[in-house]
């Protein structure tokens, strides 16, 4: 996407004067003699300023993805409280006023309200209408998910707009029920191939819209009605856009790592918007890779591995291919692919002194999963090939225990997230990386749409066929039988949760991990107490050398969990546990200073 990287030096001008760094945008608009009569004028001059919509909303790579899976089955290994700090975190006082902005709505809204005076055709005007309401409902729902109730914003509220300013929020219910019909005038009105390649066309705002239905439905479902208005009219929503994009037959890439670790993502059709990053040029690309292997390390928990289900297609518990877990290499045998690309496999190899060269040991199972990678990855070896290579460093083994980090890809449970870790030219080298990011995508409108039908009764072997199954042939795992799915499926499953939802659960968790939906589904399906179990690693009787067993067992804190007693659990078990108040963030502090009228949410002081 390109076209993100336009400063949008009007909006910041407009919106008080922020200076502005693209000074060949500059040459074209002379910010000091620009007026809102004067740059909402033509259609150019409403898509130049939309790319700094772009720019300011759909991000992809800038930020760590992995954080919003920090939670039941993902760590952050610079922290051993694990999920732990996240009630005190979120106290009125130490949530960032930042979180409560309306920025982004105000820069939104002095587009849309500039529309009906400007010279375009009332075509044009309704496609940048459209346009606007995307963007807008866009960061409604990124505020939804965190206050719920909020102000709704129409127009550019001013200084005189006191009744506005001053005002109680509006209930969750006004928000959503602006933001999805804002979205469905968006998906009417946006020209069918937006304003060029990669950029917000009607497949686009279908993919929000079965994001966002299916977020607000099931909150609902679960943590109840609002204004007595259930879930149902959301959940439709979800399904009609899921299936509009389903019914285009727009494909899946072969390979799962493409999605996450290609140079390129132009041309994919199942690709519905990314965010395109240019190598080695200085602000256009990420280091997402450099920082995946050094400074910010996640690592994934026994749960996380255990919740990949088996060639066979069928969990561990009951599968005929689990090979068990006595061995780490034991463990990732016979496994969904996508285990293989998120966390890396066991190997071990023999390191030069100076960390230049390798080769294999002698032991034929310590080159397993290097061989196998191999043949995954034959025609794109460089992504994920093993060993792993920080800098000109290359990993002996992995897992790699430690008790402290501190280089590498040391970690304290031996599952290392690499989900975004290739060996491309220059990612070894910290240099700049031009992997594009995946913003909206098939893999999730899939596990949406089979999620939203299940919650509204219709899922059926049909669904499964046109989701579900779909991603497991390109994960290497046996179909879904829907009417096998009985209540011993699987021995393990949350008996709370109908089996066969929780077989739609665990594929959901399977495409998305390490994409940053984790927290938010664990939100949404009211299941906080998932995140008071404690989080343990690798089993540590038979591991043989991860540094040394000794280091593996100095790690075993002790858990209440029988079939865990053995494995490391240097994450601390949660304490205090999760609260119900944490579902939703606090209104700050300071905004509850400036606006008596705002009502804080439940179970804040």
């Amino acid at each position: 996407m390109k076209k993100i990287y336009l400063s949008a030096c009007l909006a910041a001008f407009l919106l008080g004067g922020t200076s502005c760094l693209n000074d060949e945008f500059l040459d074209k608009y002379p910010i000091d003699k620009e007026t809102e009569n004067t740059v909402f004028t033509t259609y150019d001059n409403f898509k130049m300023y939309a790319w700094g919509l772009y720019n300011k909303t759909l991000i992809a790579y800038q930020n760590y993805p992995q954080a919003g899976d920090i939670s039941d089955m993902l760590y952050d290994s610079n922290d051993a409280r694990g999920i732990a700090w996240v009630n005190n975190r979120m106290s009125p006082s130490n949530v960032s006023a930042d979180i409560w902005t309306f920025d982004f709505i105000r820069q939104v809204n002095l587009m849309l309200d500039n529309i009906d005076n400007s010279q375009m055709t009332e075509k044009d005007k309704a496609h940048w209408r459209g346009v606007g309401y995307f963007f807008r409902a866009h960061g409604y729902f990124e505020l939804l998910k965190k206050f719920g109730d909020l102000p709704w914003l129409e127009h550019v509220v001013g200084t005189n707009d006191v009744d506005i300013l001053y005002a109680k929020q509006d209930s969750r219910e006004v928000v959503a029920n602006h933001m999805l019909e804002n979205l469905l005038y968006a998906e009417e009105n946006i020209k069918a191939q937006g304003d060029g390649d990669n950029t917000v066309n009607p497949n686009v705002v279908r993919a929000l819209i079965s994001r966002f239905g299916l977020y607000e439905g099931t909150w609902r479902k679960y943590h109840g009605s609002v204004d007595n208005i259930d879930g149902s009219k959301y959940l439709e929503a979800s399904v009609k856009a899921s299936q509009k994009l389903i019914d285009q037959n727009l494909g899946l890439m072969a390979d799962y790592d493409d999605v996450f670790n290609s140079l390129s993502l132009k041309g994919q059709s199942s690709i519905l918007l990314y965010r395109e990053y240019l190598e080695n040029e200085k602000g256009k690309g990420h280091d997402l890779t450099q920082r995946t292997t050094g400074e910010r390390l996640y690592e994934g928990s026994k749960k996380l591995v255990e919740h990949y289900l088996c060639s066979d297609g069928k969990p561990i518990s009951t599968s005929a291919v689990y090979e068990g877990d006595n061995t780490v290499y034991d463990e990732f045998r016979n496994r969904d692919l996508r285990l293989y690309y998120t966390i890396c496999p066991p190997y071990k190899v023999t390191v030069s002194t100076d960390l230049s060269h390798w080769e294999y040991t002698d032991e034929a199972v310590e080159r397993e999963y290097i061989d196998m990678m191999g043949k995954l990855t034959k025609n794109n070896q460089e992504r994920k090939m093993l060993p792993l290579k920080k800098t000109t460093s290359y990993i002996a083994n992995i897992p790699n225990l430690t008790a402290v980090k501190v280089s590498g890809v040391d970690t304290q449970t031996g599952y290392f997230m690499y989900k975004y870790y290739n060996a491309l030219p220059g990612a070894d080298k910290g240099e700049v990386q031009g992997t594009d990011g995946p913003i909206f995508r098939m893999g999730e409108v899939l596990v949406n749409h089979a999620e939203a039908m299940f919650e509204l009764g219709r899922f059926d072997q049909a669904v499964a066929d046109a989701t579900i199954n779909k991603l497991r042939a390109r994960a290497g795992v046996a179909a879904m039988t829907v009417n096998a799915i009985g209540s011993d499926f699987d021995t393990l499953r949350d008996k709370d949760v109908a089996p066969v939802l929780w077989e739609i659960r665990r594929e959901r968790c399977s495409e998305l991990m390490g994409s940053g939906f984790r927290f938010d589904d664990i939100k949404r399906w009211k299941k906080g107490e998932y995140l008071n179990e404690q989080p343990v690693g690798v089993k540590i009787n038979n591991i043989g050398d991860y540094n040394s067993e000794a280091l593996a067992k100095s790690l075993y804190k002790g858990t209440d969990m029988p079939r865990y007693v053995n494995c490391v659990t240097y994450i601390e078990r949660p304490n205090p546990g999760w609260e119900d108040k944490c579902y939703l963030y606090p209104i700050p502090l300071k905004q509850t200073v400036l606006n008596e009228n705002l009502v804080q949410n439940p179970g804040w002081k």
